[in-house]
This record gives C-alpha cells, sequence and structure tokens, in this order.
C-alpha cells in the first residue's frame, strides 16, 4: 500500500494540547441542508450533542468493506487510549456514484451502505451517514467530533470531481490542524508503483501485453488485509448518544441529487414509482460480495480454466461471475479476489485447464488495473480528459452525429433490431449485460450503425450499470468504438447473425422483448421479414406493437466503416505530439473485447 500524510506531525495526545486547542462544543443550529429525492429540505447535523474525547475519523467512498481496508485499520491502530473513532460516510450527490444514478444503481449503494453498518454495529461500532457536500459537511463533523485524524483511500485515477473534492477536503483539513492519512488500495497495486516502475507517465504501455509485462515487474500481489475485530474499536465510546442521528438510508429516494443541478437537467430522472419491484442481477453488501465469491470458488476446475470471451451472452443466467458490481463499490478487494482464484486453482483437478492472461480470472483482475492506469496516465496529461473524446491522449478524434433521438430509442431499447434491443433492457432492469452483448450495443451505436459519440453511450452505461466504473467504462467505450487502443474498425458486430448463432430460438430475446415472445424463431432476430399473418398470429404488428428497424444495418455499417477510414486517414495527418497511442494488442480482453463477426466488407481482413 502507498500511505500518503499531510498536515500536522503524527499527533500525540497530550493533555496540554488538548487543555489548549479543544473547547467544549455547544449544540448550534446546522446550517447545511441536503435535497432528497422524496425530502426537499432537512437536516444533516440533527442530533449533534457534545463530545470532549479526541477522535480518529475513517471516511469511506468506494472501499466499502471490513476486510482488506487498509485505510480502515490505520485509523484503527492510531486511535490512542480513549479516543474515539467515527466511521464516516458522505452520501454526495455531485461524486460519480450518484451524479449519474438510476435507481437500480442507488439501491444498489443503499444496501451497501446498511450491509457496512450492520457489520460494524456487530463489533460495536456503526456508520455515520450524513448528506450534502464532503467538503462543507466534514469540517462540522470534525468540529463536533473533536477529530485530530482522517483516513481515507485515495482516489487514484484522477477521476475530476473526486480530485478535486479530496484537495479541498485535505486543504481544509489542514488548516484545521488535522492530519490525513490517505491509503491507495483500490488496485492490485497502487497505480504510481507502475508509474515508477514505468520511469514516468510518457513511458507506461498503452497496450495489455505490454501492461502485463510491467505488472510481473512488481511481483505478487500482497495478501489481503483481515477484517477487523470488535478489539480493534474503542471499546468504551458512546454510540448511543447518536442512536436517531446519522442514520443510513432505507431506500433509494433517501439520496440526494446532483447539488447544482436543475431537476429538470438531471440525468437519469426517476422518484418513487421508479423503486418499486426492482430487479437487480446482484445485491450489494461485503456479506454478499464475500459469498458470492466463495460460491464462485467451489468449483475449482471452473476457475482454473475460466476464459471470459468462451462465455456465452445467450444464456438467461449468468456464464461470469457477475462480481464486477461489487468491485465497483469496494464491497470486494481485487487482492482477495486473486488470492481466492489463486487457492482454488490450486485445488483443481490434473484434468483441469489452466487457463492464462489476458482470458483467465486473474487477466480480468489485470484489465481492470490496466484500465484504472490508462485513466490516471491520461488525467496526469490533461486533467479531466479521460472519460472525453476532447484533449484525451487516447482518444482520436471521429466527427460523430449529434442524434438524440437515436441514442434515446437505443437507450430504451427500442431500435427495432431484437437482440440489441434485449441487451437494453436487460440492463435497464437488472442493471448488469452480459460483456459480449455490451460489445454488440456499443458497436451498434457508434462505429457500427447509428454513428453517435461512444460519450453518450458511456454516460448511459454510467447511470444504468451496477458496476458502473469511472476507469472501466470509459476505456470499453474508446475501444469498442474504435477511438483509442482498438483500431480494427472493418471488424464489427452483426445485430443480426451474431447473436443467432448463440442462440438460435431466441430464449434471450422473448425474456427481455416480450413483444417477440410468441414470433416463431424463423424471424426472431429479423421481425420485419415476417409476413403479417405471421406477425398477427405473434400478436405482434412490426411497426405497431415493435418498432421497425431504425436504419437498415447492411447499408449504414458500410457507409460508417468509410467515415471511420476517413476520421483515420485525418487523423494521420495530426501532428505525432497530439496522436493518440496507435501499437494495438492481438491480446483478447474480457473486459473490454470478444472477437467480433467481421461483415461481408471486413471478411478478407478479419
Amino acid at each position: 500500500d502507498v500511505y500518503v500524510t499531510t498536515s500536522v506531525n503524527w499527533f500525540f495526545v497530550e493533555s496540554a494540547f488538548a487543555a489548549q486547542h479543544l473547547q467544549p462544543l455547544s449544540a448550534a443550529p446546522c446550517t447545511h441542508s441536503r435535497i432528497h429525492r422524496n425530502n426537499p429540505v432537512s437536516s444533516c447535523c440533527t442530533g449533534l450533542g457534545q463530545s470532549f474525547n479526541m477522535s480518529v475519523m475513517h471516511w469511506f467512498r468506494r472501499g466499502l468493506r471490513l476486510h482488506d481496508n487498509p485505510a480502515l485499520l490505520t485509523a484503527l491502530a492510531s486511535a490512542q487510549e480513549g479516543m474515539n473513532v467515527y466511521p464516516v460516510y458522505v452520501l454526495d450527490g455531485d461524486c460519480y456514484q450518484l451524479r449519474h444514478c438510476s435507481a437500480l444503481r442507488a439501491q444498489f449503494l443503499v444496501e451497501c451502505l446498511q450491509d457496512l453498518d450492520a457489520s460494524l454495529r456487530k463489533l460495536g461500532s456503526r456508520l455515520y451517514v450524513v448528506s450534502g457536500d464532503p467538503v462543507t459537511v466534514l469540517p462540522d463533523l470534525w468540529r463536533q467530533f473533536e477529530v485530530r485524524l482522517l483516513t481515507f483511500e485515495s482516489n487514484e485515477t484522477g477521476e475530476p470531481y473526486g480530485t478535486s473534492r479530496d484537495q479541498k477536503v485535505v486543504e481544509a483539513a489542514e488548516a484545521a490542524g488535522i492530519k490525513v492519512n490517505t491509503v491507495a488500495s483500490e488496485t492490485l497495486f497502487p497505480l504510481e508503483q507502475y508509474v515508477s516502475k514505468a520511469k514516468g507517465v510518457d513511458r507506461l504501455p498503452s497496450t495489455m501485453t505490454a501492461f502485463q509485462k510491467l505488472f510481473h515487474r512488481l511481483g505478487s500481489p500482497r495478501m489481503p488485509r483481515p477484517s477487523p475485530t470488535a478489539d480493534d474499536f474503542p471499546q468504551d465510546q458512546d454510540h448511543a448518544q447518536y442512536m436517531d442521528a446519522f442514520l443510513t438510508p432505507k431506500r433509494p429516494t433517501d439520496l440526494p441529487w446532483p447539488r447544482d443541478t436543475p431537476r429538470e437537467n438531471v440525468f437519469p430522472l426517476w422518484g418513487p414509482a421508479d423503486c418499486v419491484g426492482l430487479t437487480p442481477r446482484v445485491r450489494g453488501g461485503e456479506t454478499v460480495a464475500l459469498e458470492a465469491l466463495k460460491t464462485v470458488m467451489r468449483d475449482a476446475d471452473w476457475v482454473a480454466a475460466f476464459e471470459k470471451p468462451k462465455t456465452s451472452p445467450s444464456v438467461l443466467d449468468p456464464s461470469t461471475t457477475v462480481l464486477s458490481p461489487h468491485m465497483s463499490l469496494g464491497t470486494l478487494s481485487p487482492r482477495t479476489f486473486w488470492h481466492a482464484v489463486n487457492e482454488a486453482a490450486s485445488r483443481a483437478s490434473a484434468k483441469a485447464a489452466r487457463s492464462k492472461p489476458p482470458v483467465s480470472l486473474h487477466g480480468q483482475l489485470l484489465w481492470r488495473d490496466f484500465n484504472n492506469l490508462m485513466a490516471h496516465a491520461a488525467n496526469t496529461r490533461q486533467s479531466g480528459s479521460w472519460g472525453q473524446m476532447e484533449g484525451n491522449h487516447y482518444c482520436r478524434q471521429v466527427p460523430w452525429s449529434t442524434n438524440p433521438e437515436a441514442v434515446e430509442r437505443w437507450r430504451k431499447g427500442k431500435t427495432g433490431y431484437p437482440w440489441i434491443d434485449a441487451c437494453m433492457r436487460q440492463l435497464r432492469s437488472e442493471g448488469w449485460i452480459h460483456h459480449l452483448g455490451r460489445h454488440a450495443v456499443a458497436c451498434f451505436l457508434t462505429r457500427g450503425d447509428l454513428w453517435c459519440s461512444w460519450e453518450e453511450g458511456a454516460l448511459v452505461f454510467e447511470s444504468e450499470l451496477l458496476d458502473a466504473d469511472y476507469a472501466i467504462n470509459n476505456f470499453n467505450w474508446l475501444w469498442l468504438s474504435c477511438s483509442g487502443f482498438f483500431y480494427q474498425y472493418f471488424r464489427c458486430y452483426s445485430p443480426i447473425s451474431y447473436q443467432k448463432k448463440n442462440d438460435p430460438d431466441g430464449l434471450y430475446i422473448r425474456k427481455y422483448v416480450p413483444e417477440l415472445e410468441h414470433m416463431p424463431k424463423k424471424f426472431i432476430f429479423e421481425p420485419w421479414k415476417a409476413p403479417k399473418a405471421v406477425q398477427q398470429k405473434a400478436k405482434c404488428m412490426v411497426g405497431v406493437d415493435y418498432p421497425l428497424p431504425i436504419v437498415d444495418h447492411a447499408t449504414v455499417s458500410k457507409a460508417n466503416m468509410s467515415k471511420m477510414a476517413d476520421a483515420y486517414r485525418q487523423y494521420q495527418s495530426t501532428p505525432s505530439a497530439t496522436k493518440a497511442p496507435s501499437t494495438p494488442t492481438a491480446a483478447t480482453s474480457s473486459l473490454a473485447r470478444a472477437t467480433p463477426v467481421p461483415t461481408k466488407r471486413s471478411k478478407k481482413a478479419a
């Protein structure tokens, strides 16, 4: 782990310091308010009383777990006798997890917080939840709780809002004489270790093959840290005085909207009615995550032989681990995952195949670190550039069209192409799609059919996916739109023939596009070709009950290949200093690619 400390020297609680600097605090009216989706204004600090003990605070952000949480362990180890420890979470409407957030994602976060609180209470502690801008509400808590040390897991990717927020919080802590201790633990190795080993951001690899070589130069990921026990928490801290305050949210509508965004501009916009009957693919929380990991690792032969590209997008029960949502909010540690794979593979039978990165389960974690490293590198070169086309060192500039209507039809699963629509409807109803489905819908929106910017698609995925991740989501969209890291634009997913091979009966489509439930399998992938009598018998008239195709794939895919060729020619004339890296890797990523079905035009090249 990389530890960063700022502010005053490592603190020791001395009576003279306490007598000189600490004065009793009186309860005062709260001047801050939070905006709830169902409660316009309520106090964020109701119930604050007096506190006379010096304290340590751990600020939970993404690492919503007790196991392998070095920043939390640092807070506990630093609390000397007589000091309190306050685990805190701030419901921040502007953070990545809430800025663009569906009801499903909101519910997932609520479940994660409730589980974390329950786990802390079993150890004699609890989670203190407040709502608002951390730059404002945290200093209020520092004064109230007499905080002298703040710990948190660092934001390594340079996600712009998080970077700005953390800088302001640290500055406020320094001004208040509070020591800050941050720990880099989001990835298998801290990103700065990769940068240091590569001898600078400019020399970081931009292909998976080269990244794997860099990874192996760092050795093996450390073993995960143990979860704290009840003995690690202060034994005499009185949490009862705040029994009715700082409570975890109970429902998605308890979460705040973005602070400075007018309600009509919030995306996606939803309310209480949208929270009824939610059907997420997975539930949230560290307890669920560790149990899911345990379940996956039981089949040692499957773990040892796992190859992501060989899993199927057509089966109704996932053929992958579906652990990515737990990784996104840090309810599962990447090091715990890594060493669990090691242990399971060691139990595999002699006859079991042994897969290797980048397609193995270890390979999935390597892709995750690589994606995070590329986000870090892009933002180091130009702050906030990751996640956008302009100024992004790793992104080629492509003149995408602006077509809000097409994007909206794609988002709602109403393109008229059943497989694409089934994938997008599964996303909206479950917050998850198999990675090959993600590839197909991303290609369809961008270079394959609709010629809309990958930024539009990334925003939709950010708002809908339970595993939405700043680094990974944007990397995948760069890859699949052929804007960065992958440049074989002549390889294009067919929205018809690709899935027809995997699911000839169309069971996946029938589940997620119920309008087509009774359509004969001959026409399930192209219902517009069904005779009217067949449509009538299937109780689905195309153009009435189900939309006609939004475009003619055979025509537009060829035209779009020409557009990409033009954009690439333009790129070749760009000064080299502004070009994105152009060396592709032949390795197949389970996170960002599978071998697509080439169109007729690309058959020879494929």
